[in-house]
């Protein structure tokens, strides 16, 4: 039976729940200052790994290849209690750019936004590379990333900004291959941190490779090269992508790494190819048999008939509960659930929106429990805007406070199919993160 589309349910408010009561400490402990961008082995890889369980003891949500359930749909319900407040009536227009993992959810916060203010809140969708690059270049008004500014740019830009989350999503593997789809066969394939890591690495490149095929027994896969499709420009996507790998199969670390661009293997040693934008490597994939690439949920389920009809989605395996785990709202919400509880437990409480939030990224990835690849979406903004140089400040300024207050209240309760509304303790942090703007 095919699984039903992913929508935030009442069930993942009480996962995400469990981990409020260890993140009620006030922030503002502050992160550790020493992780690096690209982390070592003995960094990257979290306490509590490696713990491989078996397919045959799985959870409504964490089920194998034989025995694929079907999540069942409820109204989405975010975890922000907060009250619809009146919004003030606002003239003028701010620009950010960056993640376009967040585009299809930034998209619809600015038309409400404007709908409610009169504000206009234009959104660029140019990559968390570019995102990070513009901002600190003072040519967006805010900036949005998969992952928290870079070590080595955090540094230089010190106390002068803050970022913290807007929103949580998860990234996904579509492939297309015309034999295996599942319109034909009525499965979707298993996939591991091993298997995928060793087809960007080249290693694997064939689809009937034994390494896949024993994963998968009950499907047929053709003899044809994969053709391994990845992000060309600096994208945090990617960054949280390729961290999942360093963490869950260190010998991707040694050779690749983690970050906004890395150098793929399978560019070299097999068929790897780039693409620009989480829209650019979802039509690819579509577009070009016996492919796979790696997406935010909202780029497939958008086009989930389409995948069907020559491929599908994956299912992917936590290396820590051995579970395969399909990306419904009770899986991510796991995941989430799991992460925040090993990052509290290790820091004692979240960092403050000053802080360096690397090792948020670190301990989030590859969690416990739960759907395995999945992110926070995080906002930086400047401290003092007119001290940066910017013209009409108190414009600006006005309307990125009441947006982002907006963003982190009711707005956690406008969200688009995929995501995943912040825990309420976290999204305090970046309410008290606006009481610093000016």
């Amino acid at each position: 039976m095919k699984p039903k589309l992913l929508i935030p349910a009442v069930a993942a408010v009480v996962v995400i729940a469990i981990a409020l009561a260890l993140l009620a400490s006030p922030p503002g402990t502050g992160g550790p200052g020493t992780t690096q961008t690209t982390p070592s082995p003995s960094e990257a890889t979290p306490p509590g790994s490696g713990t491989t369980g078996g397919q045959n003891t799985q959870p409504a949500t964490a089920v194998g290849q034989g025995v694929q359930q079907t999540p069942s749909p409820t109204q989405a319900t975010p975890s922000t209690t907060q009250a619809t407040t009146k919004q003030p009536r606002l003239s003028g227009a701010i620009t950010g750019g960056g993640s376009t993992f967040v585009n299809p959810q930034m998209i619809t916060w600015s038309k409400r936004f404007y709908e409610l203010t009169g504000a206009q809140v234009n959104y660029q969708s140019i990559g968390s590379g570019a995102g990070a690059a513009q901002f600190l270049a003072k040519k967006l008004d805010f900036g949005a990333s998969d992952v928290p500014m870079p070590k080595d740019k955090y540094q230089e830009v010190k106390g002068r900004f803050v970022q913290f989350p807007v929103v949580i999503g998860s990234i996904v593997l579509v492939y297309n291959i015309p034999e295996a789809a599942y319109e034909k066969t009525g499965k979707y394939l298993n996939l591991t941190s091993e298997v995928i890591s060793l087809i960007y690495m080249g290693e694997i490149k064939q689809w009937c490779d034994e390494r896949i095929q024993k994963l998968n027994p009950g499907l047929k896969l053709p003899c044809k090269d994969i053709v391994a499709v990845h992000r060309s420009d600096g994208s945090g996507t990617t960054a949280a992508f390729t961290l999942y790998l360093a963490v869950a199969y260190p010998p991707w670390n040694q050779t690749v790494g983690w970050g906004y661009t890395v150098k793929w293997p399978a560019d070299e040693k097999a068929k790897g190819t780039g693409a620009k934008g989480n829209e650019g490597v979802a039509q690819t994939v579509l577009q070009t048999p016996y492919s796979i690439g790696y997406v935010e949920y909202a780029y497939w389920s958008k086009n989930r008939d389409k995948y069907d009809k020559i491929g599908g989605v994956a299912y992917l395996k936590n290396d820590n509960d051995g579970k395969y785990y399909f990306p419904t709202a009770e899986a991510v919400s796991a995941g989430t659930d799991a992460g925040l509880k090993r990052y509290v437990a290790k820091y004692g409480a979240p960092p403050s929106p000053d802080a360096d939030w690397n090792p948020v990224s670190i301990e989030f990835t590859n969690p416990p429990t739960g759907y395995p690849i999945l992110a926070f979406v995080y906002v930086f903004l400047w401290k003092d805007y007119a001290a940066e140089g910017y013209g009409d400040a108190a414009m600006r300024v006005a309307i990125i406070k009441e947006f982002f207050k907006w963003v982190l209240t009711d707005g956690q309760r406008n969200l688009v199919e995929g995501y995943i509304p912040l825990p309420e303790s976290v999204a305090r942090i970046g309410l008290q993160a606006l009481e610093q703007i000016k």
